[in-house]
């Protein structure tokens, strides 16, 4: 991956919305021309984003409190899974990289692992939504690229952990997580993982997600605050 990309004009970050879970959108960012690919995998990113808009809407279902449901609901040999198999509770989070809220779900997420070590386990599907985030697709890619290397979430929680607003800091994070940049580099041109990410959508909006994160406590949706302690006593309580 070239250290000194030529720069080329990308939409700013949208402001963090009013409430959680709910952001302003733009539009797709177009391809651009190989001479000025800012992430270097920019038309990998821009085929993701065209197969993300055509994901079907599900049905969604519902439990008797009114909380969604996932769908479909948490499958250990298919899912990415951060923990124990031993663990009582399950927290899937819909997250996408690049986000207003990104760093602050990494904060919840690192206080889980912290303090529910054992008794929860973290479950990633990907949501990424480039019409509101241009850099979320690339980002994903990013972190498939990183599971054929065995560093899924070493990727996760670097990305979460950063402002990652562009190739430099993204470098830099791929070298952080032990990583080959040239070898990622390459498997996300070739789209390593679109499939997987077009499925976790499908997921996403099967369970009644509409913006990225969005979090899934054992197979119902968790209605409460993005910090730390509410998550925390939401698992304690599972």
């Amino acid at each position: 991956m070239p250290e000194n990309p030529h720069p080329i004009p990308v939409s700013g970050q949208p402001n963090a919305p009013a409430e959680p879970y709910s952001e302003p959108r733009h539009d797709v960012p177009a391809v651009v021309d190989a001479d000025i690919d800012l992430f270097g995998a920019e038309a990998a990113a821009e085929r993701l984003a065209e197969r993300l808009q055509s994901v079907e809407p599900h049905r969604v279902w519902y439990a008797e409190d009114g909380r969604a449901l996932l769908s479909p609901p948490f499958a250990p040999a298919r899912d990415r899974v951060d923990g124990y198999a031993s663990a009582l509770a399950t927290l899937v989070v819909f997250g996408a990289f690049a986000t207003p809220w990104s760093r602050r779900l990494g904060n919840v997420l690192v206080h889980v692992r912290e303090h529910h070590h054992t008794s929860a386990r973290i479950v990633w599907r990907h949501y990424p939504d480039p019409t509101a985030h241009p850099r979320a697709a690339v980002l994903a890619l990013a972190t498939e690229a990183a599971a054929t290397q065995g560093r899924f979430w070493v990727l996760v929680r670097e990305l979460l952990a950063r402002s990652h607003d562009d190739p430099a800091d993204l470098h830099e994070a791929l070298l952080q997580s032990g990583l080959d940049p040239d070898r990622v580099l390459s498997e996300m041109q070739a789209g390593m993982g679109a499939e997987r990410i077009a499925d976790d959508v499908a997921s996403a909006r099967a369970s009644g997600v509409t913006s990225a994160p969005a979090l899934f406590v054992n197979g119902e949706r968790y209605t409460g605050e993005l910090d730390p302690d509410s998550v925390s006593r939401a698992l304690d309580q599972e």
